[in-house]
């Protein structure tokens, strides 16, 4: 979990959450609101990232402008993958696989 969160951090949060620290250095903010604004969108990003994963698995084609499970066929696992293993831990042999095969999609995508 570690890794997919500072993967989403460098993917997604990081440019949030510089632009936001950035902007309140620009505009006279102190050193501390400007680290509160960082950690505050850095939050906002990685919550965005966690949204938008959790939708692949449930949004639809047409509501997502890409096919829904792209991710997990494209063999990127995300957080949904990683609780569900948490929770299940026989997916983990599955997932380790690969992905290949659509049957083991359809397993974890449950």
């Amino acid at each position: 979990m570690e890794y997919y969160l500072q993967k989403t951090y460098y993917k997604t949060a990081s440019l949030i959450s510089n632009s936001s620290k950035a902007s309140a250095l620009l505009a006279g903010q102190t050193a501390e609101v400007s680290m509160l604004a960082f950690e505050y969108a850095k939050n906002l990003g990685l919550a965005f990232q966690l949204i938008d994963n959790v939708l692949d698995f449930t949004g639809t084609s047409a509501s997502l402008g890409k096919g829904s499970l792209s991710d997990i066929r494209n063999g990127i696992i995300t957080a949904p993958i990683l609780f569900a293993i948490e929770e299940f831990p026989q997916l983990d042999a599955v997932v380790k696989r690969g992905l290949d095969n659509p049957a083991d999609i359809d397993l974890v995508s449950f």
